[in-house]
């Protein structure tokens, strides 16, 4: 049985929606775990593997603007962590681990498409929320 190439395109395009819908589902169920004043390390890490399972299910697809736009969102979450007083140290210290990991991620994507600006200023804004920890 042949199958056109519109036919496996589209069914290719499809398979990556509801890839996404399942993973965003598990994102807002990681990040509910995340709100909270109790939160462990291991929801915050599972929130940031999380993240990066989008991030990485976008980027494989060739969704380069949703891949940016997941590691974006891990990113800025984590910052928050970081200068979050009502978490304790050690929490802290590793959101901040995990922020340097997806810096890394953004800006060699940043750079990879040119804009080094962006890259910059990403790392300036790391540098004012985690410098209290060096």
């Amino acid at each position: 049985m042949n199958v056109s190439v519109n036919a496996w395109l589209q069914y290719k395009i499809d398979e990556y929606k509801f890839a996404v819908r399942d993973i965003t589902v598990d994102f807002y169920l990681a990040q509910a775990k995340l709100n909270r004043p109790d939160c462990s390390l291991d929801q915050l890490r599972n929130f940031n593997d999380t993240c990066l399972d989008m991030a990485e299910l976008c980027q494989l697809n060739g969704d380069e603007q949703s891949y940016l736009h997941a590691l974006g969102k891990l990113h800025h979450r984590l910052l928050q962590e970081i200068n979050n007083t009502q978490r304790e140290r050690l929490f802290r210290m590793q959101a901040c681990q995990l922020a340097r990991h997806t810096l890394t991620k953004l800006c060699q994507q940043l750079a990879l498409s040119g804009d080094w600006e962006k890259a910059t200023v990403l790392q300036s804004d790391f540098v004012k929320h985690a410098g209290w920890i060096w």
